[in-house]
């Protein structure tokens, strides 16, 4: 069996976890590998797995903090599981979500969000498989289920099983409350616009800029992620 260790290189525990983990692959006879492993060990917390989204390969086996939501483990109990995943490997298939901007396509694990770029409330143009809604609002959040305990949820979206093949939409501070949480299935195209210049941001990353009426489109991506199953 083959594995890769990527950790956030800011955190003082994570990166002392790295070297823990890397011995106990070694007793474990894991081989480290810097690609095409059989599964991808990220040490640092939920951040740590969307920052390196691009280089995950083959099941994602998180060790995080009590403050993770994504993670399997945290760094006082990781042995045991990862133990278990080595000797009888599972996982679970997760959805992604795909946006289309200007010709250039972006891949999300936990969410995409339209938000003002200027700090105030945006008229949003939003259509779900051809119907059509607009509302005032701060912004709004397209979720995964995986993502649907982070941003979404923060802005009175539902928990989702994460297995599930649904996107969430949550509006955030919508004006008079004209637009609720939605769950729609993951086979809609969503279609986002607003009357005035915006930003996208995908996973909590750096904002896109959109102009005003322009369009963003999000798709359920032909890609899945992977996460070991303790």
């Amino acid at each position: 069996m083959k594995a890769k260790i990527l950790w956030n290189t800011k955190k003082k525990w994570a990166v002392g976890l790295f070297a823990e983990v890397k011995d106990f692959l070694k007793k474990k006879r894991v081989q480290l590998v810097r690609q095409k492993p059989d599964f991808t060990i990220v040490i640092g917390g939920d951040g740590t797995i969307l920052y390196y989204k691009d280089k995950l390969e083959g099941p994602v086996f998180a060790i995080g903090s009590e403050r993770s939501f994504i993670c399997q483990c945290i760094s006082k109990n990781w042995e045991h599981a990862l133990s278990q995943f080595i000797s009888k490997p599972r996982y679970e298939e997760r959805i992604l979500l795909k946006a289309q901007h200007r010709g250039k396509k972006y891949t999300a694990i936990n969410d995409i969000a339209m938000l003002s770029k200027f700090h105030e409330v945006l008229t949003i143009s939003l259509d779900i498989g051809g119907d059509g809604y607009c509302f005032d609002a701060d912004g709004v959040v397209v979720s995964t289920p995986t993502g649907s305990t982070a941003y979404a949820y923060a802005a009175g979206g539902p928990v989702i099983e994460p297995t599930l093949e649904v996107f969430s939409i949550v509006p955030l501070a919508p004006d008079k409350r004209l637009f609720d949480p939605l769950v729609v299935s993951a086979a809609h195209k969503i279609i986002l616009s607003a009357d005035t210049p915006s930003h996208i941001v995908i996973d909590g990353k750096k904002p896109l800029q959109v102009k005003k009426g322009e369009k963003v489109t999000i798709t359920k991506s032909k890609k899945k992620i992977k996460f070991a199953i303790r």
